[in-house]
């Protein structure tokens, strides 16, 4: 008996699996995958190769004279290993195929098709990412190194007004770098799966004055008004507070950084079956039906602005992290040329009153 087991202990794993397991593993990956002759003759391919391939018929043909393949450029190349890239229409910007090709000796080729539309999208984010963070950066650092040379050199000799309005430059910049580092780490920490808020009763119209104290500098350059529609029926809630403040600043902040001058920024609130709608409503260009569903992405800036304002393209991701982290929703309503109103929700705080009735 213990001889037996040592035998089938000893057995190879190929040798336990029938060819029909792999037959269907074959059929079922979702990547492209072709195998060819020495000569480079098709003999065999699995459903997603036609599909990434975009071929009715493989089977006969020549690997290398297919349309994508043909078009593509090396990217490395290793003794028995090649591996090419092949970029293609898709929908408003260029999807990527990555193939890969390995010699099985003189018997022929192996091919795998990918698309890796997704992460080539998200590594030309990620680099658009750092540059525009040099370029946040760079734009306060450069204000307050300026502002401040001029108050070293003249500040005996300026004027109330004058040294007022430096003190005005050096702030905005500072709060400008605040935020900046603030939505840096939360993206941090969102990636991370680290990202904690603290619930208690609050108030919106109090989260709303702490977030005045970092965008009325970004309103008063721009000369834009912001009209406080809230309630008294629909301002107690249960939220973090300082993050509450956190999303109604970033939302503020787009709201005026997209918005003409001496344009309106709406604020309101209203009372919605246990919970509080909060709404930021400008009068900027509006978002393209299209990239709407996209703006809650990491790194996603709409192209009707991105070249007008500057940002990282993360306000609206940490919006919407902290937001459902507080068991809220978020969303917006938005049409080229009429504006975009931004809204959210957040649980309503039950009264002293009631929770002393429930005991």
């Amino acid at each position: 008996m213990s001889t037996e087991r040592r035998r089938a202990g000893g057995r190879r794993v190929t040798d336990a699996i029938a060819p029909i397991d792999v037959q269907d593993a074959f059929v079922a990956l979702s990547d492209g995958i072709l195998l060819s002759e020495a000569n480079g003759t098709i003999i065999s391919a699995n459903p997603a190769a036609f599909r990434i391939l975009g071929e009715d018929k493989l089977a006969g043909k020549k690997f290398d004279t297919l349309l994508l393949v043909s078009g593509s450029t090396d990217v490395q190349t290793t003794e028995g290993h090649r591996v090419r890239r092949a970029w293609f229409p898709r929908d408003d910007r260029m999807g990527v195929l990555e193939i890969i090709s390995t010699k099985l000796g003189d018997r022929g080729s192996l091919h795998t098709v990918r698309d890796v539309t997704a992460q080539a999208e998200l590594l030309r984010l990620k680099e658009d990412f750092l540059l525009q963070v040099a370029h946040e950066l760079r734009t306060p650092i450069a204000a307050l190194s300026a502002t401040l040379d001029l108050i070293v050199e003249d500040a005996l000799t300026m004027s109330r007004e004058e040294l007022g309005s430096m003190v005005s430059t050096l702030r905005r910049s500072a709060l400008r770098l605040e935020v900046l580092v603030e939505n840096l780490l939360d993206a941090g920490s969102i990636e991370a799966g680290t990202f904690q808020v603290r619930l208690q009763p609050t108030s919106v119209r109090q989260s709303l004055q702490d977030a005045l104290v970092f965008v009325q500098p970004l309103l008063d350059s721009k000369r834009q008004q912001l009209v406080n529609e809230t309630h008294a029926d629909a301002d107690r809630v249960l939220a973090d507070q300082r993050r509450t403040a956190q999303v109604l600043g970033n939302l503020i902040a787009n709201a005026s950084k997209y918005s003409p001058e001496a344009s309106k920024i709406v604020i309101g609130t209203v009372s919605q079956e246990g919970f509080v709608r909060i709404s930021v409503r400008d009068e900027g260009p509006g978002i393209p039906l299209d990239e709407q569903p996209r703006l809650f992405q990491r790194f996603f800036r709409s192209r009707e602005v991105r070249e007008q304002a500057g940002g990282l393209g993360l306000g609206l991701t940490i919006c919407r992290a902290i937001v459902h982290a507080q068991g809220g929703e978020i969303g917006l309503e938005s049409a080229p040329g009429h504006g975009t109103s931004v809204h959210f929700t957040l649980p309503k705080a039950r009264h002293l009153n009631e929770e002393a009735g429930a005991q």
